[in-house]
């Protein structure tokens, strides 16, 4: 017999190794900043912002955008465009293969979210970039949301803002990703037009 063994009170009997419980992972983050250990379920309710020190965490297109918009009147603009490969672009891995990565780590299908919905009952339409989808870059399908959320904007008389995390152009779709600049600005232009003539300025 151990000294243990013989410390242990005769009703304590010591746990068998293998039928002890492991933590999951994931249940604390350590903060970057001021280096707390910070239950994640607390740091999401706090919006991602550490209690301790204020440092502002980093948080995902959707759950951003869930946490700005009023959770009634919302619905998505753009879904249904999805990426394609029209160059057969490879380096050193092919595009549809990064594209598929990029959606089982984010469960979304490009990198940009388009909502339509209120703040404080207010109507907007906000967009948001997925920089873990390839980096927030942009291709046809983020320009073609983009757009279709300034048209929504327009056509409905209200805000359209923007949630920026972006890498820029998307290399793997070439003239096509640089396109989009153009695309989007000249949205952005007719944007701001109709809202000099409704404020009469």
């Amino acid at each position: 017999m151990s000294w243990l063994e013989k410390l242990l009170p005769p009703k304590i009997t010591p746990t068998d190794p293998t039928e002890r419980r492991s933590v999951p992972e994931g249940l604390w983050i350590k903060c970057p900043s001021c280096e707390a250990v910070l239950y994640k379920t607390d740091l999401e309710k706090n919006q991602n912002v550490c209690p301790q020190c204020s440092h502002h965490h980093r948080i995902g297109a959707r759950a951003r955008l869930d946490a700005f918009l009023d959770p009634e009147g919302r619905y998505e603009l753009g879904q249904e465009v999805i990426p394609v490969d029209p160059l057969k672009f490879k380096d050193s891995r092919k595009y549809p293969e990064r594209l598929k990565d990029a959606l089982e780590t984010t469960g979304e299908t490009d990198a940009l979210i388009v909502m339509g919905g209120a703040v404080h009952s207010i109507g907007v339409v906000a967009a948001c970039f997925e920089f873990d989808f390839m980096g927030g870059s942009m291709g046809s399908v983020v320009g073609e949301r983009f757009v279709r959320g300034v048209h929504t904007a327009i056509e409905q008389k209200v805000p359209f803002i923007c949630f920026t995390a972006t890498g820029g152009a998307r290399m793997q779709e070439g003239l096509l990703s640089l396109m989009q600049m153009a695309k989007t600005n000249a949205s952005l232009t007719r944007l701001a037009k109709k809202a000099c003539l409704t404020s009469v300025c």
